[in-house]
């Protein structure tokens, strides 16, 4: 075609391919909203490449120069490095975190002139709840020990356990996650 026969435009032709572009994704976006394809379907038919696909599938495919890469979550150091305690007389309850989980010894404490004696078996027992924690905090009211943790990703969970001889399995429940 000559050019005398197009329509004049004075757009340059990198702002027509912007204009295009975003024409393409306004589009996409008003079929999408109106719900008569999934951003999923709108990105097999072509109708934009942006619109349904994973923020890491766009980075990868088109702009890796500019594209940070994905941080895995992290993970509790390894050895035990967290310990905390308290008392429900007669017992006491040591929680130290150990490779991301959580273990208790219920120790009886005997008279000031006595050492303490761990109620054996099992020792440090493992009371359940999430396996990538990193910090514990023990708490104890009314023949009932409140064990709370916090986890790697920053999530909370309190466990409630018996305050029995040894203390048994706790059951955990998620709390609101931290600001």
């Amino acid at each position: 075609m000559s050019p005398e026969y197009r329509t004049s435009s004075r757009l340059g032709p990198r702002a027509k391919s912007r204009f295009k572009r975003v024409a393409g994704l306004a589009s996409a976006a008003l079929v999408v909203a109106i719900g008569l394809v999934t951003p999923a379907a709108a990105h097999t038919r072509g109708m934009t490449a942006h619109v349904g696909a994973p923020y890491a599938d766009y980075c990868g495919k088109e702009r890796k120069d500019k594209c940070k890469k994905p941080t895995p979550p992290p993970l509790p150091p390894t050895g035990c490095f967290d310990i905390d305690s308290t008392v429900q007389d007669p017992d006491k309850f040591i929680a130290v975190v150990c490779n991301g989980r959580v273990y208790v010894l219920t120790v009886r404490e005997t008279p000031p002139s006595g050492p303490p004696m761990p109620i054996n078996p099992p020792g440090w027992k493992f009371v359940g709840g999430p396996t990538n924690v990193v910090d514990v905090t023990l708490a104890s009211r009314a023949n009932v020990v409140y064990v709370s943790v916090l986890t790697a990703t920053g999530r909370v969970y309190q466990g409630i356990c018996g305050a029995t001889e040894p203390i048994g399995t706790c059951t955990f429940y998620s709390l609101p996650t931290p600001p």
